[in-house]
């Protein structure tokens, strides 16, 4: 009967660590080997947050209380790195392309030394259901960031804030 028990606990884990496993190609649809190349390397990870949450509320549990309120309402992290892409002007346009059928809203949109970071959202009612960020350089690099979640642009603004006044 224990080894039976073992047996269903080991099966249980290895169903929920492999969800977020690295992946050599990319776990997001506007990414694919054909559009970056052959040459071009992709790694992709998802990341579901409660195997990471344990984790995090005891790294901030003397952190700001706002901090681990905006951590808790992630649910999911997905993140690809393409490096050298042969058409970046292509994975440019497929991102854009995503982000409109995906009815997602630009926030922000900053441009610095070539590199060009975009910070966009999908809104239901007053509350972020996906944040997805784009960050892309002249030289062939991206990385995207998916966030899954529940929160509302206040919550982010407190996150920020809180961090900024602890690094100072």
């Amino acid at each position: 009967m224990v080894k039976l028990y073992q047996f269903t606990f080991c099966v249980v884990l290895i169903v929920l660590i492999q969800s977020c496993y690295v992946r050599q190609n990319s776990n997001m649809s506007f990414v694919n080997r054909s559009i970056a190349g052959h040459e071009a390397e992709i790694v992709s990870i998802k990341i579901p947050m409660f195997l990471v949450k344990p984790f995090l509320v005891k790294e901030l549990q003397n952190d700001d209380e706002t901090l681990r309120l905006a951590m808790r309402k992630i649910k999911s992290v997905k993140l690809t790195t393409l490096s050298n892409t042969e058409d970046n002007g292509r994975i440019q346009e497929n991102f854009k392309k995503f982000l409109k059928e995906e009815d997602m809203e630009e926030y922000a949109s900053i441009i610095s030394d070539g590199d060009r970071i975009s910070v966009n959202a999908q809104m239901k009612k007053d509350k972020i259901r996906r944040l997805m960020l784009g960050v892309s350089s002249e030289e062939g690099e991206h990385v995207f960031i998916e966030v899954k979640g529940n929160f509302s642009i206040d919550d982010i603004a407190n996150a920020i804030n809180s961090y900024e006044s602890k690094k100072k």
